[in-house]
């Protein structure tokens, strides 16, 4: 069968990923990306409607969390055959995490000053973008300011693959200028 480039054409009831092209796959994997970020999205929404701004982001970082550990981590590390306990490993993870760092969504620069130590600058969070829009200090503290979500979960992420790990918020919102860097971690591991 020849490599599908889309599927405009008839059903198939036995049609399978490996049917399709490498673009094809690629464009339905940027898809879901962007559908797991907008289911967390809507999670936090619903929850901020229904509680406190402050018990609705601590119930994202808790789901957040146990996701990682029960899913994201252990199925995109398997699947990509990402092995190793230091920082340039955990940054491998972050390039294909299902909300990953990467062009067109959640983009960064790496500085890796050794396999130990990196630096991790965001230039485009769509999601402090939505709340900066909102014009909301409360909502950008609780998921990018210390202790946030976003803090917690990469915690958590270096946790999984160093328990010696860590990481520190160099540089964090809310931002003086919408030109400004979005936030900035410091990942290390010290003996």
């Amino acid at each position: 069968m020849k490599e599908l480039k889309d599927y405009s054409g008839k059903y198939n009831t036995d049609l399978r990923f490996e049917d399709f092209s490498k673009e094809a796959l690629i464009r339905l994997i940027k898809s879901y990306q962007l559908s797991f970020v907008g289911l967390m999205g809507m999670w936090n929404t619903m929850n901020r409607e229904r509680m406190s701004t402050e018990d609705a982001f601590k119930l994202d970082a808790d789901v957040y969390e146990r996701m990682l550990s029960k899913f994201s981590l252990p199925l995109v590390t398997q699947a990509l055959n990402i092995q190793g306990n230091d920082v340039v490993t955990m940054l491998k993870y972050c390039q294909f995490a299902p909300d990953g760092a990467r062009e067109g969504l959640y983009e960064c620069n790496y500085e890796i000053k050794n396999n130990n130590h990196a630096i991790m600058t965001f230039t485009r969070c769509p999601s402090l973008f939505y709340f900066e829009r909102k014009g909301n200090i409360k909502d950008i503290n609780s998921l990018c300011g210390p202790g946030g979500v976003e803090e917690r979960a990469f915690v958590a992420i270096c946790q999984y693959f160093n328990p010696k790990m860590k990481c520190k918020g160099l540089k964090l919102p809310p931002r003086k200028s919408k030109d400004d860097t979005c936030c900035q971690w410091e990942f290390k591991i010290e003996d």
